[in-house]
């Protein structure tokens, strides 16, 4: 699962820079912008089949590979 997450976000980012450091804030590095982000959040929804609400979506949570993918993890879980 996680990387299937890591494998999106390489697609909405267009690099694989992030692989290197998968704590590296990707907002800070310029791998994510705000209209990314909302793409990224579109593809792992279809991905993951999940629901991912704009209030559960704060950028600090959100800004590293691995805070996603431990939120998409979660958010798995949540809806078993």
């Amino acid at each position: 699962m996680k990387n299937e997450v890591l494998n999106i976000i390489e697609e909405v980012a267009g690099t694989d820079e992030f692989r290197e450091d998968l704590d590296m804030d990707l907002f800070e590095e310029g791998i994510l912008d705000s209209m990314r982000a909302i793409m990224l959040i579109v593809e792992l929804e279809n991905a993951f089949s999940l629901s991912l609400p704009p209030s559960e979506m704060d950028r600090d949570d959100w800004n590293t590979a691995n805070k996603i993918a431990d939120r998409i993890k979660e958010k798995m879980d949540e809806e078993r």
